[in-house]
């Protein structure tokens, strides 16, 4: 059974490798949604394989290196209001061997193309500030996030160089980055829901010759008294609070929130010299998810349909409800168009 939803992110620009987000409504003159709608555009024509470390070094489709290397193509660009939206077709070069057609008649030789999915995506902009909202489909446990945002810094890096190739100007590029929006009340309805499973606790020692850590010992508790469970809400829901305050910092290290969790459990192992520990959460399409505070950030699918997508409008109302609403903790304010 084929689950369609989607995740939400945050996103900032940066110029180059620098370390401090701009403003997207100024990246030296231009704002980044129409560099973001320019670069997305040029994605029309296929690309294949993850993009060079820099520009002028050759693509896999260049080299004839395709053969099991992820294909991407972007289409159906639009910029509405503050917006852009756009369609993401994702697949591996010969992951399928033929295409049969629904009556058995005829079989086509697809060894040599990607089967491809489609994945709408919606890029959200502030008038003014360092971050916005990107939201992108997810079919089943696909989320193509990740080329997506390496392909347009990619991008960016080779129109800069391009346009000061044969000069002594310094290439002026835009990096990405994206970060999931977390939504510390939804994951604590979730564990209040039932939907975690228990908690797994580590003690990690040295290996003799000190080349890794090798775990010791493991404690698996369950999850069976509503006491503990609004205990491990709460708790999950301050690692969450406490990170938002400190601008994504996790301020509790996953062995402090490790002790935290063995004191919910048990009195007599809350003192063990513990390194790691979690919440083994369930999420309503039954996907298993580590939460501590490193990882309690995780982007959660927003499930809309079953074996069929929804249809465009409807995807997008959706994402626009679920956007707004995690906006005020977020600190975002994006004002949205209503189509």
């Amino acid at each position: 059974m084929t689950s369609f939803g989607y995740r939400l992110f945050t996103f900032s620009v940066y110029r180059g490798t620098k370390r401090s987000p701009v403003n997207v409504k100024d990246c030296e003159g231009e704002r980044y949604k129409d560099i973001a709608a320019r670069l997305l555009k040029e994605l029309a024509s296929p690309v294949i394989g993850d993009p060079p470390t820099s520009p002028g070094e050759p693509l896999a489709s260049e080299t004839g290196d395709v053969r099991g290397k992820p294909a991407l193509r972007v289409e159906d660009v639009d910029v509405i209001d503050n917006t852009i939206r756009a369609k993401i077709w994702v697949g591996r070069i010969g992951s399928h061997e033929k295409a049969m057609s629904h009556d058995g008649s005829t079989d086509f030789d697809i060894s040599d193309k990607a089967a491809i999915n489609g994945f709408r995506v919606v890029f959200a902009f502030p008038e003014d500030g360092t971050h916005g909202i990107l939201a992108v489909e997810s079919i089943s446990r696909t989320c193509p996030v990740a080329p997506l945002i390496k392909w347009l810094r990619y991008k960016s890096q080779e129109e800069s160089h391009n346009k000061t190739k044969g000069s002594d100007s310094v290439a002026l590029w835009w990096r990405p980055k994206v970060e999931g929006l977390a939504d510390e009340a939804r994951l604590a309805e979730m564990i209040e829901a039932g939907l975690a499973q228990g908690l797994v606790l580590v003690k990690k020692s040295v290996t003799p010759g000190r080349t890794r850590d090798e775990k010791e010992f493991e404690i698996r508790a369950p999850l069976v008294n509503d006491g503990k469970v609004k205990q491990v809400a709460r708790l999950v829901r301050g690692w969450a609070s406490q990170a938002k305050e400190n601008d994504g910092t996790h301020v509790t290290s996953n062995a402090e929130a490790a002790r935290q969790l063995a004191a919910i459990v048990s009195p007599e192992i809350k003192d063990l010299d513990l390194d790691d520990g979690w919440v083994v959460l369930a999420d309503p399409d039954d996907q298993v998810r580590r939460i501590n505070p490193s990882t309690f950030t995780d982007v959660f699918t927003y499930k809309l349909s079953e074996d069929e997508p929804v249809v465009t409008p409807k995807f997008y109302a959706e994402v626009r409800e679920t956007a707004m609403g995690l906006q005020p903790a977020a600190k975002l304010a994006i004002e949205w168009p209503q189509l």
